[in-house]
Parts: structure tokens; C-alpha cells; sequence
């Protein structure tokens, strides 16, 4: 992810990183859009392109339905909300930092085409991450409710230019039942990044932001 902000860095564009994954929020993706609502609602002041992958890329388009006067446009890439999603590996078995890591390194062979592209000090820090208890319960039913979604429900509502930038190679979330999502909302458009995975801001920094960088442009959106 360093890589992906080093490239938005270098632009105008003021940037809000998430300081850490959605799970050390909560366990239900209604936790975690209200504590996002209450974020933008009071500390966003201009409307804002909002950036995310996976269950981030589901809340950014929650976002784009339910406050559309704070959203200017939404990129999402390898999102749940078309059936569940692919993991192929199960939970990790325990939180300890051991078994995190164990299950780190046979996730990032299904989140990734060349898992090299992870070091293995983002593999330490991973799982030190999810050694913490709280993080590690608050995974594993984000994942299921994230399998149960519907984001049909939600796609006609958005009023807001969004691209669906997507790994051609993504296992985890395939990109095949979002292909007709524009038949949906005239306003969606798909683009996908060629020998990349479920993360293609970290496997693909560089055609990440180029392609951010083109969709920002062909809608006009100036940087803040």
C-alpha cells in the first residue's frame, strides 16, 4: 500500500488513509458505515473521492448511496456483494502471531499472481495484527455477512461517476458477476489491470493510480 500512496502523494490531491484494516473497527459492516458516516459527516468538508478494496470498496459505494452530497466519485476493486467470496483456506485457527503468519502466507497465494510482492515484514506486521484477539474475532463474521450481501440493492442508488477497478486475475472476488453492474447504473464503468490479483494497489501500484489518475480525469474531478 506504501507504493500506491507514494503515487497519489506526488499529485494534488489532499489523501485520508485508513490507519488500519476495517476489522479493528468492528464485526458487522453496519458498525463500520456508521462510524464512516460520523467520519465524513463531521470531518469532511468538500466532497471526496473515495478509494477502497475489498470490503472497503463495498463501504465507498455504501457511502456513494447513502451521503451523495459528501461522495465526488468511488473507485472500488475486488468488493464482496455478488455471491460469496473465495478465500479457499479458511479462518486462521487460533490469534497468535504464529498462526497468523502461517495463514498469511498461504492467503497471499490466493490474493495475489506474484505473492513476492509481499515482504515478509508486511507479512510480520499483518500478523501482528490479527494476533490481536479483538481484530481476529471482528474477521471472521465481516466475512460471512460480507458472502450474504446484496449490492445490487444498492448500485441504481448511486449517483456519483464509480469505476470498478479489478485484478484480471482475482480469485478471491472474480469480476465476472459484476460484469453487467452497468446495465444497473449507466454512471459504472469497469476497467480491469492485467496479471494482478484480489489487491491490485499492492501488486500493481503504478497501473493502479495511472488508472485512477485517467478516470479522475475523463470526469473532470479536480483535485482538493
Amino acid at each position: 500500500m506504501e507504493n500506491t500512496i507514494s503515487y497519489f502523494s506526488r499529485t494534488d490531491y489532499t489523501i485520508i488513509q485508513q490507519s488500519e484494516a476495517l476489522a479493528a473497527y468492528g464485526g458487522k459492516i453496519s458498525d463500520l458505515r456508521e462510524q464512516l458516516l460520523e467520519f465524513f459527516n463531521e470531518s469532511i468538508d468538500a466532497k471526496a473521492v473515495v478509494v477502497g478494496n475489498s470490503m472497503g470498496g463495498l463501504l465507498a459505494l455504501e457511502l456513494a448511496a447513502l451521503i451523495p452530497e459528501k461522495v465526488e466519485a468511488i473507485v472500488a476493486s475486488g468488493a464482496p456483494g455478488m455471491g460469496s467470496m473465495n478465500l479457499d483456506i479458511g479462518p486462521p485457527k487460533k490469534s497468535n502471531k504464529e498462526e497468523s503468519k502461517e495463514w498469511f502466507r498461504d492467503l497471499k497465494k490466493q490474493l495475489f499472481v506474484d505473492p513476492s510482492c509481499v515482504s515478509e515484514q508486511q507479512l510480520e506486521s499483518l500478523s501482528e495484527f490479527f494476533s490481536n484477539r479483538r481484530s481476529f474475532l471482528n474477521m471472521i463474521p465481516l466475512a460471512k455477512e460480507s458472502d450474504r450481501y446484496d449490492a445490487t440493492t444498492i448500485l441504481p442508488k448511486i449517483e456519483c461517476p464509480v469505476l470498478l477497478l479489478w485484478g484480471d486475475q482475482d480469485k478471491v472476488s472474480p469480476i465476472n458477476p459484476w460484469e453487467n453492474v452497468p446495465e444497473l447504473n449507466s454512471k459504472i464503468e469497469i476497467e480491469m489491470i492485467k496479471d494482478s490479483g484480489h489487491s491490485p494497489m499492492i501488486e500493481k501500484p503504478k497501473e493502479y493510480w495511472k488508472s485512477i489518475e485517467g478516470f479522475l480525469k475523463s470526469t473532470r474531478i479536480q483535485a482538493m
